[in-house]
């Protein structure tokens, strides 16, 4: 890695880490960068010798004649028409918010685009659809367009060669350059991760950074007791050294070292710790249990760790941005709760770090995991809790869906079967007692390797094509954070899509973001018709909600729009796929 890659990525590590604080920015201080933007107009565009402060400037609000109204429209679209989009921009904020018609909300919007102010560009877009009163596609793109630019905006910056676009079909990134095969294109880094159930407990890694923390008895596991002392030490001496440092009150959390066991600590185990939160004990045991499809409680192939994880960010983030006093174990107990049912507030900002991340489902399938349900509610509203978060039915299937949606594995490039390859290497370039012959009665070959799951932000963004154009590869993006790299796999001209594969049938992971995205049909592409929002309460990214198709009744993990539609997936290969679901539940219970 060249010094401007590694320059690169520590940007990146900071841009994600002020996550929150860039949200802040935005959600809720609109009128700010509102004020913000009329006083700059007045100062270096018009040079009006108006003395004003940010406080002073206030929207008109005196009503005006029909003939003026009339005037000041013409002239928006004539500085528009101009490209005087900071004049532009003036003359509509000065007509009275209760008399700005459809036009002039699209104008001011548009002039906050070119002057990439998105934060203001979106709130004026969300007024003309307001104003609009009816469905209007063209609003609704401009609208999720201002928005995706003021979250990418530091990412687009720091990786010209990308640009993110949206159109009727969605979000997707795109090439602005000829990219060559081999080419690295961007890297990403996690929001929130977790190590999947199936790995946890027989290959251990630092919850924060994910290296693997694979020592000799966890490898060699019961023979480990049973070989000779000296034999155990002569292992350990030529192991790689390995740093365990685990949670200072539970025994669930492994680090490798203090700064990954404070980071997690802030972040998210202070309330998620048992030690802290009981209720948590029954999540953690389960997690080990390395079961992921158990009747009645989980059928995901991710952990419901994340979930939880996810959940304790947003709450840690209204204490966070609410109070900086703490209690005795580093949580207010009581300053937060006045905020969460707060419209605008704390929580609904702190909620605005995971809205990239789009959430698409069928919300009738909580019923069947409800242990989960009742499980993730017992936590967040142990009277440990800074806020009690209400998680009922469709918000706990919105965030289920956000991470089951675009969850993507990773891991460190350190992973368990590097430690065991260098063992080996030690062995042969150092052994002069025979110990490798020795070893060979208990050697099991090479062990299995960590596996997390993680929400990217940007890598979120990228479309699923069966030739895909990307791959998405493990990344030690700086020497303190894993995270994932896209590489180009054939050669993207100007415009071109960045594709990935959706579909890991190498490690038999059966249509993993694909099968559970239930509104687009895969088959021919349709998109399933527009509902209205089914809980007014949530927010979707202002994505359209859609009527989930049926489903397959076999795997429940495909979804087609028609009998014709099912018969030619499943001809095309879903039969070499489907797997009756109900026997599979059933089979892992019974284990």
């Amino acid at each position: 890695m060249s010094g401007d890659d590694a320059n690169d990525d520590r940007t990146l590590v900071a841009i994600v880490n002020d996550l929150p604080s860039t949200m802040n920015q935005f959600v809720g201080f609109t009128s700010k960068e509102e004020s913000d933007l009329i006083l700059h107009i007045r100062r270096t565009v018009l040079h009006s010798d108006e003395d004003s402060t940010n406080d002073a400037i206030t929207a008109p609000t005196s009503t005006l004649s029909f003939a003026i109204l009339d005037f000041k429209v013409e002239r928006a679209k004539q500085k528009y028409a101009a490209e005087s989009f900071e004049e532009a921009f003036y003359e509509c904020w000065k007509i009275p918010q209760e008399q700005r018609p459809l036009e002039i909300w699209k104008i001011g919007g548009e002039c906050c685009k070119k002057l990439r102010v998105f934060a203001v560009a979106q709130r004026w877009f969300s007024e003309a659809i307001h104003v609009c009163r009816s469905n209007n596609s063209d609003l609704n793109v401009k609208l999720e367009q201002a928005r995706i630019a003021r979250f990418f905006n530091n990412y687009l910056t720091q990786y010209p060669m990308i640009d993110i676009r949206v159109d009727q079909r969605g979000k997707g990134i795109y090439s602005k350059r000829v990219i060559s095969p081999g080419e690295d294109i961007f890297t990403d880094i996690p929001l929130v991760h977790a190590q999947t159930v199936d790995t946890l407990s027989i290959s251990p890694a630092c919850a924060t950074c994910t290296t693997s923390l694979l020592t000799p008895a966890v490898y060699f596991e019961t023979t480990w007791s049973r070989m000779p002392e000296k034999l155990q030490r002569q292992i350990e001496e030529h192991w790689p050294p390995i740093t365990l440092v685990p949670c200072s009150f539970c025994p669930f959390e492994l680090y490798c070292s203090e700064t990954c066991r404070q980071q997690a600590w802030d972040s998210y185990h202070k309330i998620l710790c048992p030690s802290a939160n009981p209720e948590t004990m029954e999540l953690f045991q389960f997690c080990a249990s390395r079961q992921i499809i158990v009747r009645g409680t989980w059928n995901s192939i991710f952990s419901p760790m994340i979930l939880a994880k996810l959940i304790a960010m947003i709450i840690l983030h209204v204490v966070n941005s609410v109070h900086n006093g703490t209690s005795s174990n580093g949580v207010d107990l009581t300053y937060a709760h006045q905020f969460q049912r707060t419209d605008d507030g704390p929580l609904e900002q702190a909620k605005e770090i995971f809205s990239e991340f789009i959430s698409s489902g069928d919300p009738t399938y909580v019923r069947t995991i409800p242990r989960m349900l009742k499980l993730m509610n017992n936590i967040f509203n142990h009277p440990s809790m800074p806020i009690q978060y209400d998680l009922n039915e469709l918000e706990f299937s919105y965030r289920f869906y956000q991470i089951a949606c675009n969850a993507q594995s990773f891991s460190s490039p350190t992973y368990a079967a590097t430690l065991y390859t260098r063992f080996l290497s030690n062995v042969r370039q150092r052994d002069r007692t025979g110990l490798y012959v020795t070893l060979q009665a208990y050697l099991k070959g090479e062990p299995a390797d960590q596996v997390f799951g993680g929400l990217f932000p940007l890598q979120s963004s990228l479309n699923h094509s069966c030739d895909n154009s990307c791959e998405i590869m493990d990344c030690q993006v700086t020497p303190e954070v894993a995270g994932i790299k896209v590489r180009c796999k054939h050669q993207l001209k100007p415009g071109d899509e960045l594709t990935i594969n959706y579909v890991d049938l190498a490690l038999d992971v059966v249509l993993v973001v694909l099968c559970l995205n239930v509104h687009i049909i895969f088959e021919c592409k349709l998109l399933s018709p527009s509902i209205d929002n089914p809980n007014p309460n949530l927010t979707n990214g202002n994505i359209p909600y859609r009527k989930p198709f049926p489903a397959c009744s076999r795997c429940r993990n495909a979804w087609y729009c028609s009998p014709n539609c099912q018969k030619q997936a499943w001809k095309r290969g879903h039969k070499l796929i489907c797997k009756d679901w109900t026997k599979e539940r059933s089979s892992s219970s019974a284990n």
